[in-house]
């Protein structure tokens, strides 16, 4: 299983935090810094190393720089393109962010982030009715029930930390 790298991790420079803006943390001289860096240190023909290979050690260290070597040239220059961009960076920081959430909110194991049949929406969506005692929210479902899917107050306060409810059909 390959793990797939931010622009950020590529150009190995930090991501901003949510209560810093990306465009005032970074600037493009630092970026260009970043993006010349991370070529040469990424680029075959700078990686290899010029000692004599009748050396044993040197075949050693060779062989764990070439391991080592982990970003293409073409993953260096997307993630410099996107990031220089304040709208394309605005995006994928947005959908970075997104995803970390998501991720975070999740339980672990290979499936925790993919639900098949699974339809996401917000409580707004839902039909709202308020009693003296609860409210709840409800939308109908496929199978003819007007109040198929129903979310109740003690449903959203057991999930407030997860920020998601899961509800099937009654």
């Amino acid at each position: 299983m390959t793990q797939t790298h931010t622009h950020y991790e590529i150009l190995n420079i930090p991501f901003p935090t949510s209560s810093s803006s990306s465009s005032t943390t970074l600037t493009k001289q630092q970026l260009k810094t970043a993006y010349h860096k991370a070529l040469l240190q990424h680029h075959p023909d700078k990686t290899s190393s010029t000692s004599s290979p009748s050396t044993p050690t040197s075949t050693t260290i060779n062989a764990t720089t070439n391991s080592d070597r982990k970003h293409t040239i073409d993953a260096i220059t997307t993630a410099y393109k996107t990031l220089s961009d304040p709208r394309q960076r605005a995006e994928y920081d947005t959908r970075l962010r997104l995803e970390r959430n998501t991720h975070s909110t999740q339980t672990s194991g290979p499936d925790a982030h993919f639900h098949t049949g699974l339809e996401v929406i917000d409580l707004e969506d839902l039909h709202c009715e308020e009693t003296d005692t609860e409210t709840v929210w409800y939308r109908g479902c496929r199978c003819g029930d007007e109040r198929g899917f129903l979310v109740t107050e003690e449903d959203l306060e057991r999930e407030v930390e997860g920020g998601e409810v899961v509800v099937g059909c009654r």
